[in-house]
């Protein structure tokens, strides 16, 4: 990799940028019915699995979903197909976000019980039913999980195309 010059890198240190990120859906069964999602520990909200994007280290979203739920739940598993893409604007707690949710499929029993807190992050798990997410989870996460819940159910190769966890208007 070169290294940018001055010039490029004062555009580089103006230029509007997003946080990447990258989570993903699990499901305890195969109607799709419930999704898990994780406590931090010491922190109030509920999350799915997943975490930044380590892009200058060339990192793509996909392998981000599939390090995080190695890192976060000690799981091996296979990451499909790309759920959606959400677009965040600033908010007075965040900066410009930029997520993709991917579907991790139905975790079987045996994989739900091997389920280990490798990097301490995480401090519980549940499988939850979407309408529950509005109280578990910080709106915009909620609106977005049960946007890619909604949607795993149709099996739609297609991913969506979120703004700020819902489906704009056309």
């Amino acid at each position: 990799m070169t290294t940018p010059t001055a010039t490029q890198q004062r555009f580089f240190e103006n230029y509007p940028m997003a946080i990447p990120s990258a989570g993903v859906l699990f499901f305890d069964d195969l109607n799709h019915e419930r999704v898990l999602v994780v406590k931090p520990a010491g922190r109030k909200w509920w999350e799915i699995p997943g975490g930044v994007n380590e892009a200058r280290r060339g990192e793509s979203p996909l392998a981000t979903a599939r390090r995080e739920v190695a890192e976060e739940l000690g799981l091996d598993v296979t990451v499909g197909r790309l759920l959606a893409t959400d677009s965040i604007p600033e908010g007075d707690d965040h900066a410009p976000m930029l997520a993709f949710v991917y579907y991790g499929g139905v975790l079987t029993p045996e994989q739900y019980a091997a389920i280990r807190y490798v990097d301490g992050e995480i401090g519980e798990q549940a499988y939850v039913a979407p309408e529950q997410l509005a109280d578990l989870m910080v709106p915009r996460l909620a609106r977005r999980v049960a946007a890619c819940a909604l949607h795993a159910r149709t099996g739609s190769p297609e991913p969506l195309c979120l703004e700020h966890g819902v489906v704009p208007a056309s």
